[in-house]
């Protein structure tokens, strides 16, 4: 993504953020998003099957990692856009999995409904208003291979180590309405895909 892209995508998210000031986690998928950007992780064009929309979608990844003694969890967050110069359709896809060791898992699947898994559809107007549709059904996986170098920008804290990864991740899944009553929305990647993803590794107490 070039400057100008991070900068109208940073643009048009206040827009969103503006219009919807109650929406918190609205807000944090889309500064997770930038973020991403700004580390110089490239988005991954992929083929999904979706009636959100007709245009092409580009994903990147977020894995977030907490290792303690006392126990570890890890965070998988996929991110699907078009064109973040004029942001319209969005799907977030996301998974939680956690230990009692000082191992932080590296993968989970599951289905919508059990808390390991989860995913949104967004659909956003003139203006920043918000479709949103939330899945009610269907079934996620991630995979994470080992972290190879380091992001092309520093470190976004003393406490972070941010990385590059390939996340592996296929799901399907399904809402059966959306806000102001929009009707059903389903996505599908059938088989694995591999996706540039930031790893952030949070290091501190």
């Amino acid at each position: 993504m070039t400057s100008h892209q991070a900068s109208a995508l940073d643009s048009t998210g206040q827009v969103v953020v503006t219009a919807n000031p109650g929406d918190g986690s609205l807000k944090s998928l889309l500064d997770s998003t930038l973020q991403v950007f700004t580390a110089g992780i490239t988005a991954q064009r992929v083929d999904v099957s979706t009636d959100l929309t007709t245009v092409p979608l580009y994903f990147v990844g977020i894995h977030r990692v907490v290792a303690r003694a006392s126990g570890s969890f890890s965070t998988w967050t996929l991110v699907g856009m078009d064109d973040p110069e004029a942001l319209v359709n969005l799907i977030e896809v996301s998974g939680f999995a956690q230990t009692a060791t000082a191992t932080a898992p590296t993968s989970v699947s599951g289905s919508i409904g059990t808390g390991a898994v989860n995913a949104l559809f967004l659909k956003v107007a003139t203006g920043g208003a918000v479709t949103e549709w939330s899945a009610n059904s269907g079934t996620i996986s991630f995979s994470s291979d080992a972290p190879t170098v380091a992001c092309p920008v520093p470190n976004p804290s003393v406490n972070i180590a941010c990385t590059i990864e390939t996340m592996h991740v296929h799901f399907n899944v399904s809402a059966a309405a959306g806000s102001g009553g929009a009707t059903a929305r389903h996505a599908i990647v059938a088989t694995d895909v591999d996706i540039p993803t930031m790893r952030l590794t949070y290091t501190g107490p």
